[in-house]
């Protein structure tokens, strides 16, 4: 990934995008946008699903 595409993913990601949004819209795999997000410094969100209030 080239430092753009690391840019536009964590854009995406930081929009409130998932990894594997981010990796549908990118074309990268999701863990290559997740190793490059971390190595960046971006603030990551817990794995799973969002819970949801009843």
């Amino acid at each position: 990934m080239t430092d753009a595409d690391i840019e536009h993913a964590e854009r995406l990601y930081l929009a409130g995008h998932s990894l594997t949004a981010c990796a549908a819209l990118t074309g990268f795999p999701a863990s290559s946008i997740n190793r490059a997000l971390n190595k960046r410094g971006t603030p990551m969100r817990p794995a799973g699903r969002p819970r949801t209030t009843r």
